[in-house]
């Protein structure tokens, strides 16, 4: 007997619980659990329609329910959404994903690996034909009996009308004072597509903070990286770390040391533990003004700074804010004591200030860890999951936010204003190479 995928037209039986051997044409038949004559937009080969006669008997027992997005398919071994493939998690759970990547599951609550071995074939998405052949939505499908959308069916208004639909109510009109719907189907009904906005990048699981590798450690246990776009990449069997990119042979970077160079685990988007984009919100505050209490009210209020993925505060005074909700203890990096003074256009001159600043975030390396470094004085208000929405976008850009066009018609606007200052990972690694210049070659 035909198995699923094969022709069942010599043997006129299938091996599937539940399956039916369907004629397409006098040349080919094939095993299903059902089939409606007329078009079917699973056929990979060609859009001529299906006669949809039974040959021979229904295999005996029940036709296998397969998994839905999110739910074990370790049973079934096969997924109900097209485009989705069941891979396994361990010899205990499996899911249905778009893609698989093995290693720890970033995203996931525990960070035990992935085997990522498949269990099963991927499920048939819609025919390459069913985009230029198949009807749009609120277009007549009487005549094609297919549609262009995933998850819908063409259903009969009248014999002269049809519509394509995920559901249809007999006896009732589209709209107020419409004529009744027959709600006949014609055709197959097009598959629905798995979405693959579950395995692309979002909000990481709580551990990662906590498991997954920073800068210059280990990673061969973890097979997983801090760092916005690295990968633990191993140099031998004792020792791997997480880097860009890794090219097998003498690494000049590392004595001229041979490194394997074998990828363990996914590629990371770095620390977005609250929100993706990922934001590292830093503010430089004197404790003894007013900015000092307001902070605290802030941390307390868990709001502005603190709603960020990761933040930091600078002082040039010691100081500490409190313990924030993530339960971490909040004190400040302490930068060294400069005279601020007054602009040309009347602000305060404080670009060697904050230049000691950028140099203590530079070298603390933190920021490499998140997609956007934002700059917040205290007083500003921020509503991170705004500026996410904003930054999304542009996350891997070489880019900086211009915010503020106070004087159209001056050469110094549109400008980056200095209350709330925004840059992508890579424009603070373009700065981390060049800050150096700005001591030595600017006025």
């Amino acid at each position: 007997c035909a198995s699923p995928g094969e022709g069942c037209l010599v043997s006129k039986c299938c091996q599937e619980p539940g399956a039916q051997c369907y004629t397409k044409n006098p040349y080919w038949a094939q095993c299903m659990n059902s089939c409606r004559a007329g078009p079917n937009p699973r056929d990979q080969v060609s859009p001529m329609p299906w006669e949809c006669e039974e040959l021979g008997s229904r295999t005996p027992g029940t036709p296998r329910a397969c998994a839905a997005a999110g739910e074990d398919c370790a049973a079934s071994r096969c997924c109900a959404d097209a485009g989705a493939q069941c891979f396994e998690k361990n010899e205990s759970f499996a899911r249905c994903r778009t893609a698989c990547e093995p290693g720890p599951d970033l995203m996931a609550a525990d960070w035990l690996p992935w085997s990522c071995r498949p269990l099963g074939p991927k499920t048939l998405g819609p025919a390459p034909w069913v985009a230029t052949k198949c009807t749009q939505a609120m277009a007549d499908c009487s005549k094609t009996q297919c549609c262009v959308q995933s998850g819908t069916q063409c259903f009969l208004q009248s014999q002269y009308w049809g519509e394509c639909k995920e559901t249809c109510e007999k006896g009732k009109p589209s709209y107020p004072g419409g004529p009744d719907w027959e709600c006949t189907p014609v055709g197959m009904r097009t598959p629905a597509v798995a979405s693959a906005k579950e395995d692309s990048r979002g909000v990481v699981g709580p551990w990662v903070e906590q498991r997954c590798a920073a800068l210059g450690e280990n990673c061969l246990e973890s097979q997983c990286c801090h760092e916005v776009n690295a990968r633990c990449y191993t140099k031998n069997e004792f020792w791997a770390t997480c880097r860009g990119e890794c090219e097998r042979g003498p690494d000049p970077n590392d004595d001229n040391m041979t490194w394997d160079c074998e990828p363990l685990g996914p590629r990371s988007w770095g620390l977005s533990v609250k929100g993706y984009p990922s934001l590292f919100c830093i503010t430089l505050y004197m404790p003894s003004r007013y900015e000092g209490p307001l902070l605290k009210a802030h941390l307390h209020a868990n709001a502005g700074i603190f709603q960020c993925d990761g933040y930091d505060v600078f002082s040039a005074v010691k100081d500490t804010l409190g313990t924030s909700k993530d339960g971490k203890l909040v004190e400040a990096i302490l930068i060294p004591k400069i005279q601020v003074g007054i602009s040309q256009d009347g602000t305060a001159g404080n670009a060697k200030l904050f230049m000691a600043v950028w140099d203590k975030v530079i070298a603390g390396g933190r920021h490499q860890y998140y997609d956007w470094t934002v700059k917040v004085d205290p007083d500003a208000v921020l509503l991170p999951w705004r500026l996410r929405a904003r930054l999304e976008p542009h996350v891997g850009e070489n880019a900086y936010v211009v915010n503020c066009n106070k004087v159209p018609g001056s050469p110094n606007f549109p400008m980056m204003f200095g209350a709330v200052k925004v840059f992508s990972r890579p424009a603070m690694d373009a700065y981390a190479a060049g800050s150096w210049k700005c001591g030595q070659q600017l006025p």
